[in-house]
């Protein structure tokens, strides 16, 4: 049976969509001058400002901002107003939109990774890959389109970032608190976790390691590559695409 919460996130898609379809002369809401986008047509779905689909590029863009240029990374795209101090972009777009999205692109979500100590109680770690679809990231600038992964580095150990190793996990649906009034919510509208690179366990879209968050299990690894990205506060716009068959990551 399909888990009532994933039908709920189905139902709200479609209905984005039939609006959007119905609406084929809307123009696309302003975005940057740094990334202009097109307007609407036929080939694209506006679900609000600063959040496209392009059925016939199978893209999704999504308006972003430079958060960080240095320094250790804990995330490469966060909420704005959550983690900007350790991810690479921030946006302004609610999480579970972006999930939305990328499901109009016929993409299937899997399941955040997770960590947790072994039951034994050694100094063991289990850890649970995360999974969903294989997709590609990008970012888009004035002066050109690059993987989001030649933002990220390690100059302690001189390791390349992988290509491509994201997945649509999906974030979770949890049952709201007593404080929240009844029903369910989706976790990264409330955490901000946009792209991770350490686990956190609610990442819409996730890095397909599992790195704890705690520096006392898991060293901090990536870091923002600094020579190549614009200066924060920079529009840019975050690139998602479903990776190619074959493609390495």
């Amino acid at each position: 049976m399909v888990p009532a919460s994933r039908v709920i996130i189905v139902c709200v898609t479609i209905m984005l969509a039939l609006v959007a379809w119905a609406t084929p002369g809307c123009a696309a809401p302003p975005t940057s001058a740094s990334s202009p986008e097109p307007a609407a047509s036929p080939s694209t779905i506006v679900l609000g400002p600063g959040l496209v689909v392009d059925r016939i590029a199978r893209e999704v863009r999504v308006e972003a901002e430079v958060a960080c240029d240095r320094g250790w990374l804990e995330q490469a795209a966060c909420k704005a107003g959550t983690r900007e101090h350790e991810s690479l972009l921030a946006i302004a777009v609610t999480p579970s939109r972006i999930h939305a999205a990328i499901l109009l692109l016929g993409l299937e979500p899997g399941h955040p990774g997770e960590w947790k100590p072994a039951a034994d109680g050694s100094d063991a770690v289990v850890r649970v890959a995360p999974s969903g679809a294989p997709l590609a990231l990008a970012v888009r600038t004035a002066s050109g389109e690059v993987p989001l992964s030649s933002w990220i580095t390690d100059p302690v150990n001189g390791r390349a970032f992988p290509a491509q190793p994201w997945v649509f996990a999906g974030s979770r649906i949890r049952s709201n608190t007593k404080s929240m009034g009844p029903g369910e919510h989706y976790v990264a509208d409330r955490t901000g976790s946009i792209v991770g690179l350490v686990t956190f366990g609610d990442e819409v879209i996730a890095y397909d390691e599992v790195l704890s968050d705690k520096v006392d299990v898991d060293a901090p690894e990536w870091q923002a590559t600094t020579a190549v990205i614009p200066a924060p506060g920079t529009r840019v716009q975050l690139v998602i695409r479903p990776r190619a068959a074959g493609a390495s990551r």
